[in-house]
């Protein structure tokens, strides 16, 4: 993919937030991300920092005034590039998910002598 050196699943489980996000009309922030990824603090903001510098996602600080507490959250969305990149990635790893899940092995049913 153009301006990302590797595309690891820790990207593309960003990506797919990021898509999700989108389609709600939304921006997301990063912990945010960190939470519905399930990764760590320093995959996620790592993958932001490769997205945002390939310019596939762009950020911007909250604005807060002085009654707002907590420390300004940076929300990030999906550039029109990085809509078209994610879909198109996303879409293929979904292929290769299919193409690898072996089928069902059936399951005996086992009685161990417990009364019901």
């Amino acid at each position: 993919m153009a301006g990302i050196e590797r595309v690891t699943d820790a990207t593309l489980d960003v990506l797919e937030v990021l898509l999700q996000a989108h389609g709600d009309g939304r921006d997301i922030h990063g912990w945010e991300i960190k939470k519905a990824t399930r990764r760590s603090g320093p995959t996620v903001y790592g993958v932001i920092d490769r997205l945002e510098d390939a310019g596939l996602i762009e950020g911007q600080w909250e604005h807060q005034d002085s009654s707002d507490r907590g420390p300004r959250r940076r929300y990030y969305r999906l550039t029109g590039g990085g809509v078209a990149s994610a879909s198109k990635l996303t879409a293929e790893r979904r292929q290769q998910s299919k193409a690898k899940v072996p089928a069902p092995t059936p399951r005996l049913a086992i009685d161990y002598g417990r009364s019901r």
